[in-house]
């Protein structure tokens, strides 16, 4: 296992919300690629456990303010001097409450996850970004539904919409040292309270009839690290269902 003070050596990949699901593929899937993985996580999963195990730096740290937020890019800088790609994983997802009080509150947990910490952290880590050999890259993982918002989602498409608009925006203020691009998932893997009627219908309006993968999103995140003329690009993983939405 890792020790959780060391120093990586190489230039890591850094990848936000690597506790669960796809950010846990993301982390597995570079380390098979022989890369340096920082893995962020707020709650310890036994997915942590297994990516200390094979050699990534696990870093805990919740994304709930300003302070909070600010402490985990000081504990990745900390641990590299160097960063190959900063990769915003992490999320929230749920329905917007019916409550206005309840979503307000939601709204700012939204807002902290998918805005304030991947500006915080671009802001913090761009220098540890720009020292990768070649152009170093942040990848931005947002939804397509940023660009086309479900009202009974609206607060997170609001907030996913805002994580692709710092994209573009850190895509013109880091250039051309660094690279910054947009993956759009569409139905990767089902939320457990998606009820057979609802999965049904995300089904039916996807032109491919299936939902996608972790699989899916790593490779896409891996063309875009290996495209080294390639900034500010929005590359849709949906297997079609924004075409029909």
């Amino acid at each position: 296992m890792t020790d959780p003070q060391s120093v990586v050596e190489t230039a890591p990949v850094v990848v936000t919300g690597a506790n669960r699901n796809v950010g846990t593929h993301l982390a597995h899937r570079f380390l098979d690629d022989g890369f340096a993985v920082i893995a962020q996580y707020r709650t310890p999963t036994q997915a942590i456990a297994d990516l200390a195990d094979r050699g990534a730096l696990p870093i805990q740290g919740d994304f709930a303010d300003t302070d909070s937020i600010l402490a985990v890019a000081d504990a990745i800088a900390g641990r590299a001097s160097r960063i190959r790609a900063l990769i915003h994983n992490a999320s929230a997802f749920s329905p917007t409450d019916d409550d206005a009080e309840a979503a307000s509150a939601q709204f700012q947990a939204f807002f902290e996850v998918h805005m304030r910490a991947p500006y915080l952290l671009n802001t913090r880590l761009a220098d540890r970004v720009r020292a990768a050999e070649g152009a170093g890259d942040i990848v931005h993982i947002t939804d397509i539904y940023a660009d086309n918002p479900a009202p009974p989602y609206d607060i997170y498409c609001a907030t996913k919409a805002g994580l692709q608009n710092l994209a573009i925006a850190f895509a013109k203020r880091l250039a051309p040292e660094v690279k910054v691009n947009v993956i759009q998932p569409g139905p990767i893997t089902f939320e457990d309270w998606a009820d057979a009627e609802q999965r049904a219908q995300v089904l039916d309006s996807t032109p491919l009839g299936r939902t996608g993968a972790p699989e899916d999103i790593y490779r896409a995140v891996r063309a875009v690290l290996d495209n080294d003329y390639q900034t500010g690009a929005m590359v849709a993983v949906d297997g079609g269902r924004r075409l029909g939405r």
